[in-house]
């Protein structure tokens, strides 16, 4: 069996949730999954820049690496480096969210409205709140009208880009 080190990384609550959700309570560091990929290229740079930020230690995921990976790339972690995996991290979390976001509206989906007794069709808030619900994200972790912004954001930046 291999041996693993164990590496907690600081992260807010939804974060925490996305990743138990996609990978489980912890996640072994392989060249398989885009986490994994990450990590190991962060491990190899020696000379990363080093820039001042503060780590929120909200609350922590856990990590696993085979120590086959840290005899071949090495083990060099910093703060800095913590903080630019947190932020690659929140970054897949937004692409997976306008992902779908894009995918349920695109491929015309429809919901039943309890209230109402109707059907209607997919919306952007709907499709954030499925979404938030299917990771077990609550509105108090991470706010629909925050990701209904940023998602305006990147569609106007994409439209502007096109253009």
């Amino acid at each position: 069996m291999t041996e693993l080190i164990t590496l907690n990384i600081p992260l807010k609550s939804y974060l925490k949730k996305y990743l138990t959700h996609k990978y489980g309570i912890t996640h072994c560091v392989s060249k398989r999954s885009w986490l994994g990929c990450y990590f190991v290229d962060l491990c190899k740079y020696k000379n990363y820049r080093q820039i001042k930020g503060v780590i929120v230690k909200e609350d922590f995921y856990t990590i696993s690496i085979p120590t086959s990976i840290i005899k071949d790339v090495g083990f060099d972690i910093s703060t800095t480096k913590i903080k630019n995996l947190v932020e690659m991290i929140d970054k897949v979390f937004l692409n997976d969210l306008f992902s779908y976001i894009e995918v349920s509206i695109g491929s015309d989906l429809k919901f039943i409205n309890e209230k109402y007794q109707s059907v209607n069709k997919q919306n952007i808030l709907r499709a954030i709140t499925q979404f938030l619900e299917f990771h077990g994200i609550s509105e108090d972790e991470k706010s629909t009208e925050t990701l209904y912004r940023a998602f305006g954001r990147m569609r106007k930046t994409d439209k502007e880009k096109k253009t």
